[in-house]
């Protein structure tokens, strides 16, 4: 219960900042760069700092927190009310901000609630218009003489305690509370909603704060993944190398989450890697002059001060090795998913019959992970008149069919929205959830086809050969084109020639999620194709959703075996004679 109160608090929060987190990044760095320290040093340009740092960000917080509760009118309000706390204080008024900013939403909000069908028509304008007006006013005025005064002692206690904890090297216990609540989803909203601003009064202060780096490092979190990608088995430890790409420059930390909630003792691996890299952190005086988002290398290098980018590099290092190093003691034979919970997970698809129109990636701020899993579903479904787009738990569209979503926000998904399908995942690459999802787009086809079948094909190089037969079975429905890749990249690995004058080229595990449908694609060669110094006869790609490639192998396998079967499929021109001999390859025609 209290988790989730903490959820929805934090939520609120970061949903102030994160829209907004282009202009606090174009401030960091015009304030990198241009200021005496920076970069390049600019008197004129350095002048844009000010008042970027205290009035347009100040602004737009106010604007955005209005803007959530009570839409434009509320952001209108909410600004105007932010004026009052930040004429009424000499310090970046970030907290005043994001308390005026939902007071006035919520007072308009209540307004229009009030006078809802008592306008007359005609006047709307009018009330809309006053109503703001006045109802802003009020709030400035409160914010100026009462609620700025209130905001300004807050922010000093909460600096005097920063300093504190930096004063006695206390800093890398924060690691004990942040990575926990890094795992449930609270990452923005600590980050965001916590560290940003009092990291903006310290850059104020000092030119840089060590803030920016405590959240955003993406060390711990790799560290987690690198133990997978080299020790875990099943599922965690195929799709952990691509996870740790995708962190490491794409920045969204909700990536690895999963990872540990699989293995939750790995928790302790991500807070020894943190607090290592505080406590250097704390040592050197390293810092940010601006928030870091997405935690990517790319951003945190660009938000580093002149000269500070090599010791900054440094702690991302040593949270990652001291990250790596407890880790191997926990992941060795971790990530195997069990069928049951397989089954569980596809269970979660509620009509498994009715193909959705909109489907909605959602995640706490709808910009991260959600971003990536619906660019991925979309690419990969490629249906016109089929909607995959991401968003916020928060902002889901009411006439959405199926939410994709971790069970961290299921409960917030089925209170947003009620009416549309949950299809609740642990991974954002090759949850079987997701597969289930996919499956339903593609209608169910034949494992093998009659126009999937070439008698009398000429002798072509190997390559030619694999793309030959990768091509029929994108144009049967079995395969996305990115599919044939894998077939070439399989093939460099180790070759796919089975003996009897009989190949069986197929993709990569990696290239798997580009099937729709498990199915094989012939090609009869009469002379026979070099096949690293093998002449093969008969080239059959293959295509499957899961396993079931060993099943289709294995029934190719037992036709093929009957010598007067196979003599006939080499040497035939009728393609159909093929079809039918290999009809019943996984047991469907």
């Amino acid at each position: 219960m209290v988790r989730k109160q903490l959820q929805s608090f934090g939520s609120k929060l970061s949903a102030m900042i994160m829209p907004n987190i282009g202009a606090f990044i174009a401030w960091g760095l015009i304030t990198a760069v241009f200021i005496p320290a920076g970069w390049y040093p600019n008197a004129e340009l350095a002048k844009l700092v000010t008042p970027m740092l205290h009035y347009l960000l100040p602004l737009l917080i106010g604007y955005t927190a209005g803007s959530n509760v009570a839409g434009l009118r509320g952001g209108v309000t909410g600004a105007i009310a932010t004026t009052g706390v930040i004429a009424g204080s000499d310090v970046p008024m970030f907290l005043g901000a994001m308390a005026m900013g939902p007071l006035a939403g919520y007072l308009i909000k209540w307004f229009d609630g009030l006078i809802k069908d008592k306008v007359k028509p005609g006047f709307e304008m009018l009330a809309n218009n006053f109503s703001a007006g006045i109802l802003g006013m009020v709030c400035a005025i409160a914010g100026f003489l009462v609620i700025g005064p209130v905001m300004l002692s807050l922010t000093q206690v909460l600096n005097a305690g920063v300093e504190l904890i930096l004063d006695k090297g206390l800093l890398p216990l924060i690691a004990l509370f942040l990575e926990p609540g890094k795992v449930l989803f609270l990452n923005n909203a600590i980050n965001h909603g916590i560290l940003t601003p009092l990291g903006i009064e310290q850059v104020r202060e000092t030119g840089s704060s060590i803030l920016f780096l405590l959240e955003t490092n993406p060390g711990p979190g790799l560290g987690v993944l690198l133990a997978y990608a080299f020790l875990g088995n099943g599922d965690a430890g195929k799709s952990a190398p691509a996870s740790s790409i995708i962190l490491f420059f794409g920045g969204i930390h909700e990536i690895y989450f999963p990872y540990i909630l699989m293995r939750p003792v790995l928790i302790v691996a991500t807070i020894l890697g943190s607090a290592s890299a505080m406590a250097y952190y704390q040592v050197v005086g390293s810092g940010l002059v601006s928030a870091a988002s997405p935690g990517s290398i790319l951003s945190i290098m660009a938000m580093s001060p002149r000269g500070a980018a090599v010791s900054v590099a440094g702690g991302i290092v040593i949270a990652a090795l001291v990250s790596f190093l407890v880790a191997c003691f926990f992941v060795r034979g971790a990530g195997r998913k069990s069928l049951e919970e397989a089954k569980q997970e596809k269970a979660a698809l509620k009509d498994g019959g009715k193909v959705p129109r909109k489907i909605v990636f959602a995640c706490e701020a709808g910009m991260g992970s959600s971003a990536m899993g619906a660019a991925a579903f979309r690419k990969r479904i490629g249906q016109e008149g089929l909607s995959v787009t991401n968003t916020s738990v928060a902002a889901i569209p009411p006439d959405t069919d199926v939410v994709v979503c971790q069970a961290a926000f299921a409960e917030r998904v089925h209170k947003r929205a009620p009416a549309a399908e949950m299809v609740v995942i642990e991974k954002f690459l090759s949850d079987p959830a997701l597969e289930a999802l996919a499956a339903r787009f593609f209608p169910a086809v034949p494992v093998l086809k009659p126009e999937s079948v070439v008698v009398g094909a000429k002798d072509e190089n190997k390559e030619d050969v694999i793309r030959r037969v990768g091509e029929l079975l994108v144009r049967g429905g079995y395969a996305g084109r990115e599919y044939i890749a894998g077939m070439l990249e399989r093939e460099r690995m180790t070759s796919t020639y089975i003996g009897l004058g009989v190949a069986v080229p197929h993709g990569t595990s990696e290239s798997r999620r580009y099937v729709r449908n498990s199915g094989i694609a012939v090609v009869q060669y009469p002379e026979g194709v070099d096949f690293d110094g093998e002449k093969a006869y008969i080239v059959a790609g293959i295509a499957a959703t899961d396993d079931s490639h060993l099943e289709i192998l294995s029934s190719l396998s037992e036709v093929l075996n009957d010598e007067e079967r196979l003599e006939k499929i080499k040497t035939t021109n009728d393609p159909m004679c093929i079809y039918q001999i290999l009809s019943t390859v996984g047991g469907k025609s």
